[in-house]
Parts: structure tokens; C-alpha cells; sequence
């Protein structure tokens, strides 16, 4: 499987698209009702959110789902409506599965409303993953949920003036928002694609800051390679300090990997001006 060509699974008996943005609303994992067993055995790991993606662009949704572990455990996964729980569409996991562990749905089918899909392994533990699509043109508001300074005293806390009577400024608290508000944004920076042929863009989104990555097939054991600037070029080409470049650099590559790549042991290496990505095993 080639750089940027995925398998988009869709629903054939569906022609209408509907262009609303879907979001996750919960994740279930439910064993079967004679299963006494509170151990866990090693192809019994659980389904959570960092194993979900939602992609959405102007003429294209995906749902990504990466399986705890390797597909030959699974049967199947059906979409069902939340309300009715009527079987919407059904497909054995052998039949849409990318590699061994990855499924990309294409969500534009989905009608407006609220949806569950139900992955069943061949034990009976099932992976439900609860969504909810909005009308087209609705933008759903996301709650931005900042980590919370819970005070080491029930007391108002100290206030410090000068000898004017100004406010000096509590360091400390400033350190600790500054703190949060970097914590905030890392967390909330992301890598997306753009292209579908020989040649792609990379892009890494940060806030309101957007580096584009140029990208191309390779060849022999290379999958595909990322133009970066070098070191010298770094801060003149992408407004980032140097101390920066490495661990944004690491965050393309690990990304790239994990959303492109489905050959087993695929690995990257981050050289002075691209990153290359070849196929597994490292030797």
C-alpha cells in the first residue's frame, strides 16, 4: 500500500451525502453477559478515544479506527441508529480492515443524527463507539476544559503591593498559566494531508500557525519522504525558534506514521532535510 492511497469504506446502498461535521460523543467497551472473568488476556485490550479520528474536509469525511489489536480477533462491525437501534449496515472485519489493525470509514453517508458503531470480537467483547452528525453549516460547540488550580488553603490568596500601593504581579500564577496555556496547545496541535497522488503536502497545524511540508513517493524500501527545512533555514522558513525544530519534527514524523503507513514495522528517520519513511522491519 502506497503513501496517502487508503481503503474508504462506504456504504454502496447510500447516494446522499450529508456535508454536517461528526463528532465522538462516548466510547463503550461491553462483555458478554456469561463472562465471569475479570482477567485480561493479551487480545483483550480496550477500545478508547486515542484509538478514534475524525478528519473532516470540504469534500471529504473520514472516521479512522485503530483496533486494539490485530483484526484476525474481530467478526464484524455494524452502524446502528442510537434511537431505533435499527442495523444501518453491516461488513465482516476482514473485508474492510487496512493491515492489521486499521479502518477508515467514509462518513459522508451519515445522516444527520446521533449513531453507534458496534465492533464485536470473536470472544464477545464489544467496542461501541457513540457519534453524533449535525445538519450541514452547524458548527457544534466544543467546551475548552483548562486544568483547574485547586487551592492548597480554603483562604483568598495573598496579595503583595508596593510601596505606591500598585499590585506586584504573583509570578508564580503566571508561571503556572503559561504553563497550562503551552500544555493546551500542544495538546491541540495536529498533522493533515493534503493530495492523493505522487506528491503531497504535510501539514502541521499549531493554533493559528501552519507549517507545509512538501512530501513524495519513494522508491525500494523508502515509502515516502518530508521535505524539512535544515537547521540553518529552520527559523527563517517557519517562525519557530531552533530549540523547537526537533520535537515538532518528531511530532510530523510520529503522526505521518501512524495516519499513512500500514506496513508492518514501518519506522522513520529524521535526517538534516526530510524525513524518510521506509518499510519494516528496522533492521
Amino acid at each position: 500500500m502506497y503513501f496517502f492511497k487508503n481503503t474508504f469504506v462506504t456504504f454502496n446502498e447510500m447516494e446522499t451525502n450529508y456535508f454536517g461535521i461528526v463528532t465522538l460523543t462516548s466510547i463503550e467497551n461491553i462483555r458478554p453477559s456469561n463472562d465471569t472473568s475479570n482477567e485480561k488476556t493479551a487480545t483483550d485490550d480496550l477500545m478508547d478515544e486515542s484509538r478514534v479520528r475524525l478528519v473532516h474536509y470540504p469534500d471529504c469525511q473520514q472516521l479512522i479506527i485503530w483496533l486494539p489489536v490485530d483484526g484476525i480477533h474481530y467478526l464484524d462491525m455494524v452502524i446502528c441508529d442510537q434511537k431505533t437501534k435499527d442495523e444501518i449496515w453491516r461488513k465482516d472485519i476482514r473485508e474492510i480492515i487496512n493491515g492489521t489493525i486499521q479502518i477508515i470509514l467514509d462518513t459522508l453517508p451519515f445522516y444527520p443524527g446521533e449513531l453507534f458503531i458496534k465492533i464485536t470480537k470473536k470472544n464477545g467483547l464489544q467496542h461501541i463507539i457513540n457519534l453524533k452528525k449535525y445538519d450541514e453549516g452547524v458548527i457544534p460547540i466544543q467546551p475548552v476544559i483548562s486544568p483547574e488550580i485547586v487551592p492548597e488553603e480554603d483562604k483568598a490568596p495573598i496579595i503583595y503591593r508596593d510601596g505606591f500601593g500598585n499590585i506586584i504581579p504573583d509570578q508564580d500564577l503566571i508561571l503556572r498559566e503559561n504553563v497550562f496555556n503551552e500544555l493546551y496547545r500542544k495538546f491541540s496541535r495536529r498533522v493533515k494531508y493534503e493530495g492523493a497522488g505522487r506528491s503531497n503536502n504535510v501539514i502541521f497545524v499549531d493554533g493559528n500557525k501552519i507549517l507545509t511540508f512538501y512530501s513524495e513517493m519513494g522508491g525500494g524500501n523508502c515509502l515516502f519522504y518530508i521535505d524539512i527545512p535544515a537547521k540553518e533555514n529552520w527559523v527563517n522558513e517557519t517562525g519557530y525558534s531552533l530549540d523547537e525544530r526537533d520535537e515538532i519534527l518528531q511530532f510530523v514524523a510520529e503522526s505521518t506514521l501512524r495516519d499513512q503507513t500500514t506496513s508492518s514495522g514501518a519506522y522513520f528517520e529524521i535526517e538534516d532535510k526530510w524525513i524518510t519513511f521506509y518499510k519494516g522491519p528496522k533492521k
